[in-house]
C-alpha cells in the first residue's frame, strides 16, 4: 500500500510539475512597437458619416422591396465628398450597386490587399422605434456618440477608409502594391448579388491577394472573459449559416375534443427538446488559437488553465458557456426564430412550423446540422426542411503568416498595451465568399466596444471613429 501511494505521489508531483512547467513557458505572443503620432483630423469626416447615415441603404428580404434610388444617392454622395479617391482609382460597378476600385500600386508584381466594407444596413423593426433616442437615420451626435443605422454595421467603416485614402491621395502617398476597396451593397442579404459576384471576378482575373480584411472583430475592454486588458479580436474564420424549417401535420379541429396530440404540442416539445440537447461544445483549433494569445496576458490561475486546457478544458467550456458569445465561440449554436400556427382561439390547427436558425462551427455541414436535429427531436413526423443551401465556410488564416503579423503590428501602433488575439467570428460577413482566391481573411473593425449592433440605438464614439480612420490610415501607408 506505501508502495503504491508512493508511486501515485511521484506521479502527481510529475503532473503538478509539467503544469507548472507549461504555465510558466507560456509567452506572450503580442508585438511591442512605439504608437505612432495621430494624424490630425477635424470634425469634417464626422460631417461626412453622419450624412452616410441619413441614406437609408436598407437590405430587406425581398429584394423587390429595395430602395434604389437611396443607393444611387449615397453613391452620388461618396463620388462628391472623396473626389481624388474616385478619379485617381479605377470604378467598377458590379450588379449596379456595389463598388470595386482599383488603387495602382508602385509594384505590379507584389500581391495586393484587399479592404472591404458594406453599403447596405438592415431595417428599423417597427415595434423598437420608438426607443431609439435619435432618429435612426438621423445621424445625430449625442453625449460624444454619432447614432444611426450603419454608424457601427458599416458604414462607420466604409468611410473611415474612404477618409484615409482621400487624406494619404493628397499627400501624394502611392501604395507600394495595389489595393481593391469593395464595397458590396447586399451583405445583409448575403452578397449573392455584391460580393460572391465580385469573389468570382477577381478569381477570374487571377487575383491572389497577399490579405483581405472586412468587418468582424473589434476592441474591447471587457468582453474576453478572465482578461482584465484592452483586447482587439481579430477574426481568422468565420461561422457557418444554416437554417432549416421544421414542418408537422396532424388533422385538428373543435378545442372543446383535443386529442392527445396536437401540431403545436408535438412542435413545442421538438423544439424544448433541440434546446435541452445543444451540440457539443468544443475547443477547435480556431478557439485554441485565441487562447494562446490571450493566456499569457491572464492572472496566473487563468493563465494555467490556458496553458493546460488538455487538462482544463472542462473548466474553460464551463466558463464561456455562462455568457451567450462564450456559448457561441465553443458549440455550434441554434436559436428558434419563427414559431408559425393557428388562425382561431378555439380551433385546434392541424399544422406547424418552426424555423430554426444555426450558426456553424468551421466544417459543420448541413448534412451534420439535419443530423444532429434528427437526433435530438425523436419524431418522424416531423419533416426537416432546409431553406436554401445555408454557408459552410472552412477557411481559418494562418496567424504565423506575416500578414497577420502586420495587422497586430498596425493595431499596437494605434493603442498602448493592447492585446490582440485571433478569434472566431460569429456572424457572416462578405469576405466569406472570397476564400478559393486567399486563406488569409480577416475580419476586423478598429472602434472599441461599439453599441447597438442591429439593435436600437447603434452608435460609435466620435473618438473611436477617428481612431479608425488613423487605422486604416496606418494600414495603407506602412505595408511593403
Amino acid at each position: 500500500m506505501k508502495k503504491r501511494l508512493k508511486i501515485t505521489g511521484i506521479f502527481i508531483l510529475i503532473i503538478i510539475g509539467f503544469i507548472l512547467f507549461r504555465t510558466f513557458t507560456f509567452k506572450s505572443k503580442q508585438i511591442q512597437v512605439p504608437l505612432s503620432p495621430k494624424i490630425s483630423l477635424n470634425d469634417t469626416c464626422v460631417s461626412h458619416l453622419q450624412k452616410a447615415i441619413k441614406f437609408k441603404t436598407v437590405s430587406y428580404d425581398g429584394v423587390n422591396m429595395m430602395d434604389s434610388s437611396q443607393f444611387m444617392g449615397f453613391q452620388n454622395f461618396l463620388m462628391e465628398t472623396y473626389p481624388l479617391v474616385f478619379s485617381k482609382m479605377e470604378v467598377e460597378k458590379v450588379n449596379n450597386f456595389s463598388l470595386i476600385l482599383h488603387w495602382k500600386g508602385q509594384s505590379a508584381k507584389a500581391k495586393p490587399i484587399i479592404l472591404m466594407a458594406h453599403q447596405d444596413v438592415v431595417p428599423i423593426e417597427k415595434a423598437t422605434e420608438k426607443d431609439w433616442e435619435v432618429s435612426p437615420f438621423s445621424g445625430a451626435i449625442k453625449n460624444g456618440f454619432i447614432y444611426g443605422r450603419g454608424t457601427i454595421d458599416d458604414k462607420g467603416s466604409l468611410i473611415a477608409l474612404l477618409e484615409s485614402a482621400e487624406l494619404l491621395l493628397k499627400e501624394g502617398f502611392v501604395p507600394s502594391t495595389d489595393i481593391y476597396f469593395v464595397f458590396g451593397h447586399d451583405e445583409e442579404i448575403s452578397g449573392l448579388k455584391g460580393a460572391k459576384t465580385i469573389a468570382k471576378i477577381f478569381k477570374e482575373k487571377k487575383i491572389n491577394p497577399a490579405f483581405i480584411l472586412d468587418e468582424g472583430g473589434i476592441i474591447t475592454e471587457y468582453k474576453v472573459p478572465g482578461l482584465n486588458k484592452t483586447a482587439a479580436v481579430v477574426g481568422i474564420a468565420e461561422k457557418g449559416y444554416q437554417t432549416l424549417k421544421l414542418k408537422i401535420k396532424i388533422p385538428g379541429g373543435h378545442s372543446s375534443m383535443p386529442e392527445e396530440k396536437t401540431a403545436i404540442d408535438e412542435m413545442a416539445k421538438a423544439v424544448v427538446k433541440l434546446k435541452e440537447n445543444p451540440f457539443p461544445a468544443e475547443l477547435t483549433p480556431v478557439v485554441q488559437n485565441f487562447l494562446s494569445y490571450v493566456g499569457p496576458e491572464m492572472p496566473f490561475v487563468s493563465k494555467m488553465a490556458m496553458a493546460n486546457h488538455w487538462l482544463f478544458s472542462p473548466i474553460i467550456k464551463s466558463s464561456y458557456s455562462k455568457s451567450g458569445a462564450g456559448n457561441a465561440t465553443i458549440r455550434t449554436t441554434m436559436a428558434t426564430t419563427i414559431f408559425n400556427s393557428g388562425i382561431k382561439e378555439n380551433i385546434i390547427p392541424g399544422e406547424a412550423e418552426v424555423t430554426v436558425n444555426f450558426r456553424t462551427q468551421p466544417g459543420v455541414l448541413q448534412q451534420d446540422v439535419i443530423n444532429h436535429v434528427k437526433n435530438a427531436i425523436e419524431n418522424d413526423k416531423i419533416e426537416i426542411i432546409p431553406v436554401g443551401e445555408g454557408n459552410s465556410p472552412k477557411q481559418v488564416a494562418d496567424v504565423n503568416d506575416a500578414s497577420f503579423k502586420y495587422i497586430q503590428t498596425t493595431i499596437s501602433k494605434i493603442k498602448r498595451n493592447i492585446i490582440v488575439a485571433p478569434y472566431l467570428v460569429l456572424g457572416a460577413t462578405d469576405s466569406h465568399h472570397f476564400d478559393q482566391i486567399t486563406s488569409q481573411i480577416f475580419r476586423f473593425s478598429p472602434f472599441t466596444d461599439p453599441e447597438g449592433f442591429h439593435g436600437v440605438n447603434e452608435r460609435i464614439k466620435v473618438s473611436e471613429f477617428k481612431n479608425g480612420i488613423n487605422f486604416y490610415y496606418l494600414l495603407m501607408k506602412d505595408y511593403k
